[in-house]
């Protein structure tokens, strides 16, 4: 009988972008990268990995092997655009690795409430 191998930076980086992820092509994203990770004989560099989610900006894509290369360019969209909108994107690379990552997204739900019009002054 084979040993499981384990994927423990599959897991960072899939818990990283899930922490991320804010729309529908994220999730497929995922669901895609969850399917690699299932299928893969081999884990990621953890040293690759802890420098991806320490420092994201500045982490070339074209340090990590191609079929996953895809997926870290995404990982950087994605925190750069929450960025942009000013949510948090740091990543404590440790606290990744249980299953139960917590999102951090306290912005993005004020953004999805419903708007009310201020109402007018008559007359």
């Amino acid at each position: 009988m084979a040993a499981k191998v384990k994927r423990t930076s599959f897991q960072k980086l899939l818990n990283a972008m899930k922490k991320l992820t804010m729309e529908v092509n994220d999730n497929e994203i995922l669901r895609r990268l969850e399917t690699l990770m299932a299928t893969s004989k081999e884990d990621l560099n953890q040293a690759v990995v802890r420098s991806l989610l320490e420092n994201p900006l500045e982490f070339d894509p074209k340090s990590v092997p191609e079929p996953y290369a895809q997926y870290v360019r995404h990982f950087v969209y994605m925190v750069k655009r929450n960025k942009k909108k000013g949510l948090d994107v740091t990543f404590d690379a440790d606290a990744l690795e249980s299953k139960g990552a917590k999102k951090n997204v306290p912005a993005a739900k004020s953004s999805l409430e419903k708007k009310v019009p201020p109402k007018r002054k008559r007359a």
